[in-house]
């Protein structure tokens, strides 16, 4: 490359001088234009043959060895970021690299990036896992809306694995979201239910599903307006609510989101013996069904700590 440096000086030198020198006003005018392309011409044909473009350069290829053959968990995030991107260099239809390289710009938050390599992913080859990676991301992009895009990867990603924790989850949290408790509810039951016992996924999505399912059906916006009224009382708001729930659990018409707010209101309002005694009706009420028992036996396992530290 310096010989292609210093060739290419020496040829503009001279055709600077030419075009300069007082003698060259007498040549013809089409020389000097011909004499522009020839040195473009071998000043390129030198570039080709030992410039070889395209390629790395020697330092860049060096690092690239370096961090291929380095163990991933040793690199920091910018050299495991680069791996992946020197592996798509090497082979840019390896689909796992992309989705690899997807699920590292997701973890630094880089979403729109990230979308992009899991696309590019999944032109390559079809993945349940990478599909909902991407599902994830959009609703990380959407500050934790499940948005339609989110949905329709999960849906395929569900399709495609059955068995993948995450879609159903999040299809479920879009039901939730969309107002549909019931049929959130229904999802992530039947979810739990189906996960292996040993697996993390069912105890962690049955405490999330709990703290959703639990959560009282207010109207914040009436709520905001009844406590402009100077007479307006919190607690008897929260007991008429109690009131209500308790009526719909004795009358039979309460699910199982119903009674899993009354226990939760109970907790809060440190009615230990009431929310016991409706877990355990609620327990019988639901004894066949596996999912509903997962998320019970966890709350189980809360009060007998609680009433533990407590003595």
């Amino acid at each position: 490359m310096i010989a292609l440096a210093i060739f290419i000086a020496i040829a503009g030198f001279a055709f600077a001088a030419f075009v300069v020198w007082p003698s060259a006003r007498s040549q013809p005018r089409w020389l000097a234009p011909s004499l522009t392309a020839g040195v473009v011409v071998l000043a390129g044909s030198v570039y080709l043959a030992g410039g070889q473009p395209g390629q790395p350069g020697s330092p860049y290829a060096e690092q690239a060895r370096d961090r291929l053959a380095a163990n991933p968990s040793t690199l920091d995030a910018d050299a495991r970021e680069e791996r992946w991107r020197d592996l798509i260099r090497q082979d840019p239809a390896n689909a796992e690299a992309w989705a690899q390289l997807g699920r590292g710009l997701a973890r630094r938050e880089r979403e729109l990036e990230a979308i992009n390599a899991f696309q590019r992913s999944l032109r390559l080859e079809l993945s349940a896992q990478t599909l909902s990676d991407l599902g994830q991301t959009f609703i990380n992009l959407n500050e934790g809306d499940v948005t339609e895009e989110a949905v329709a990867a999960f849906e395929e990603a569900r399709r495609l694995d059955q068995d993948l924790p995450e879609p159903g989850f999040f299809l479920g949290l879009a039901a939730f979201q969309d107002g549909r408790v019931d049929a959130a509810e229904t999802i992530w039951l039947d979810l739990i239910a189906r996960l292996d016992e040993r697996s993390p996924y069912r105890i962690i999505i049955a405490q999330q599903a709990f703290q959703l399912l639990s959560q009282p059906q207010v109207d914040a916006a009436a709520v905001a307006s009844a406590a402009q009224d100077e007479n307006f009382d919190p607690v008897a708001r929260i007991e008429g609510m109690v009131s209500r729930l308790q009526a719909r659990v004795e009358s039979g018409e309460a699910g199982f989101a119903d009674r899993l707010r009354l226990i939760r209101v109970y907790g809060l309002m440190q009615r230990e013996d009431e929310a016991r005694e409706t877990l355990l009706e609620t327990r019988r009420a639901f004894l066949g069904n596996e999912g509903a028992m997962v998320i019970l036996d966890i709350l189980m396992a809360a009060l007998t700590i609680e009433e533990d530290s407590a003595e």
